[in-house]
């Protein structure tokens, strides 16, 4: 039984179905996969908001949040569960970051990712920004016309 005090974490639909942050996330190899995975469950479902203002995350503002990812699975349960670290693969870079807002009480949205590692610029972090921006707004629209709020 999950902890009371946990976030439930979901991936963010768009009117047709597609889940961009769960595509991003499937196309990432396996090693970053499990990273991403590892990270959601361990830090982002039980901190929530709480990772705002450490490594793992950061306000970007207006409701939109950054999730750091910058370990391997077997990093991230060694840092979080004191388990001793074991070998997950060949070593690969892992600085992924995810973008997520919140969607109610104790709920996490995720809205999009890009691995960092593949394009360091500043300008992709930018335009990465402005995407999640953009699914941000969508998502508060769909809220509004089924007079939820978002």
């Amino acid at each position: 039984m999950a902890d009371a005090a946990e976030w439930d974490v979901e991936f963010y639909a768009e009117q047709g179905g597609r889940e961009p942050c769960r595509d991003w996330a499937d196309s990432l190899s396996p090693q970053k996969r499990a990273a991403f995975a590892a990270a959601v469950r361990l830090v982002l479902a039980r901190r929530g908001l709480d990772v705002v203002g450490t490594e793992y995350g950061k306000a970007l503002g207006d409701g939109l949040y950054e999730f750091r990812v910058r370990w391997t699975a077997s990093e991230i349960r060694h840092k979080v569960e004191g388990l001793p670290p074991a070998e997950v693969g060949a070593p690969e870079a892992i600085v992924l970051r995810v973008f997520f807002c919140t969607a109610g009480r104790k709920v996490i949205l995720l809205l999009s990712g890009y691995d960092k590692a593949r394009d360091p610029g500043g300008r992709r972090q930018q335009r990465e920004i402005v995407r999640a921006r953009k699914l941000l707004t969508a998502y508060r629209e769909s809220q509004k016309r089924a007079g939820k709020r978002g």
